[in-house]
């Protein structure tokens, strides 16, 4: 599962993600970001549908 994620950030960004000389400083931050993006979105999505479910 590792090797798949860097081999699609290494495809998007142009960069050699498994050789450690070439990640900038920044970018596991970027990483972090990205992941609570994609987890707060998910978890606003299904709190969103139990509000809808109550109401009715």
């Amino acid at each position: 599962m590792l090797d798949f994620m860097l081999s699609i950030f290494s495809a998007i960004l142009g960069l050699n993600m498994r050789d450690h000389h070439d990640i900038p400083f920044a970018l596991p931050l970027l990483f972090f970001i990205f992941l609570g993006f994609i987890i707060t979105i998910t978890v606003l999505h299904f709190i969103g549908n139990e509000n809808e479910e109550e109401s009715k």
